[in-house]
């Protein structure tokens, strides 16, 4: 009798604390609505394509480089497939979700959350994530520009470099004379 009078007194007790409780993942699920109303799987997935690109056309400037036999590039090719398997389930958005989610419930606040989620509900905020795409193309457009204007002066920059590093050098050493 004693042990349910226990029981029952400590459900009396802790319920009603648990109940007025904020919960623990009250910014846990306004992080997730966040990440879910500003589409951020989607962008997830972009920027590993891109970054998968990336690297991929890097990989196969080097590889052109290095003359490989026919067995060569079919390990060259076997590996790369690999890598980007690789790459793809330790980036996925499963994977990336919790991790995001932990992110911006640390980072922000309960009320920044709020007026943040109240904007990506709002019509601005949905033209926002809707027209993302469009803006980040127009602002990569423009970049790829400006740097290939900067091409000429970043080559010239490296070739006085280079020459610099040159004059610069230490004479090499005479090779000593054998003596009889």
């Amino acid at each position: 009798m004693k042990s349910i009078t226990r029981i029952l007194l400590a459900l009396f007790l802790f319920v009603p604390l648990a109940a007025h409780a904020d919960p623990p993942s009250s910014k846990q699920a306004k992080a997730e609505e966040l990440l879910q109303l500003s589409h951020m799987d989607h962008l997830m997935s972009q920027m590993l394509g891109q970054m998968t690109e990336r690297m991929k056309a890097s990989a196969d400037q080097q590889a052109a480089s290095m003359h490989m036999t026919p067995e060569q590039k079919t390990a060259y090719d076997g590996y790369q497939q690999k890598l980007d398997q690789l790459l793809a389930s330790y980036l996925s958005w499963d994977k990336m979700k919790p991790v995001m989610v932990q992110a911006y419930s640390e980072t922000y606040t309960d009320q920044e959350l709020d007026g943040i989620l109240n904007f990506y509900r709002s019509p601005a905020g949905q033209a926002m994530v809707a027209k993302s795409p469009e803006l980040m193309s127009k602002t990569r457009t423009a970049m790829m520009q400006q740097i290939s204007a900067l091409q000429p002066q970043v080559e010239q920059l490296t070739k006085d470099f280079a020459d610099k590093m040159k004059q610069s050098a230490p004479a090499p050493a005479a090779a000593p004379t054998p003596s009889n």
